[in-house]
């Protein structure tokens, strides 16, 4: 990967689609494996975890939005920029130009190692639910358990998509010609 001149090229690239269903089915098949043997065994699913999963979701959300804004500044932004003669970057220690690099690579790793961590916490999750809900009319203990994995997989599920986001955002938006970045909407 390296052309001898310049060091190594750069491969970090958008999490795919099938790494995500890959890293779901895993945990979907090691929880169902598990949780058939030593469900007698296995922790209690309490609601709160799942309170914690959405409350990561938000901060990820969060990043996102906050990074797609820095990133990609609206027309109105760079028209009333333009109008009043200010340069249209925002504010000292915000996410914007290549001062900022390392800090939005990180991030970019975070929704990465976010996505990847939360497909693969949906199919604990969703194995477990799954197992609940067939076992659910013989036993009470895993009827009592059942919406509490339903919650967790929801949560999950709100998790890898707020990952993915902060990774889309993390993506520099392509360039005009003269060097100006162009809007991503009107």
């Amino acid at each position: 990967m390296s052309d001898g001149k310049h060091g190594p090229t750069p491969s970090l690239r958008p999490t795919a689609p099938s790494t995500l269903a890959v890293a779901a089915l895993v945990g979907a098949a090691f929880t169902l494996l598990f949780v058939a043997r030593y469900y007698q065994h296995a922790p209690d699913l309490a609601w709160y975890n799942s309170v914690v999963v959405l409350a990561l979701a938000a901060l990820l959300a969060w990043l996102a939005w906050t990074t797609r804004k820095a990133l990609r500044p609206s027309r109105r932004r760079l028209q009333a920029a333009a109008i009043d003669g200010r340069d249209p970057s925002p504010a000292p220690g915000r996410l914007d130009g290549p001062e900022h690099a390392l800090q939005i690579a990180r991030l970019a790793v975070l929704g990465k190692a976010a996505s990847i961590a939360g497909a693969a916490f949906f199919g604990a999750y969703l194995g477990f639910t799954v197992w609940l809900a067939v076992q659910a009319g013989r036993l009470t203990a895993a009827a009592d358990d059942l919406p509490a994995a339903v919650l967790g997989t929801a949560a999950c599920a709100v998790l890898t998509a707020a990952a993915v986001w902060l990774e889309h955002s993390c993506r520099i938006p392509p360039q005009d010609r003269d060097g100006r970045d162009r809007p991503d909407r009107p």
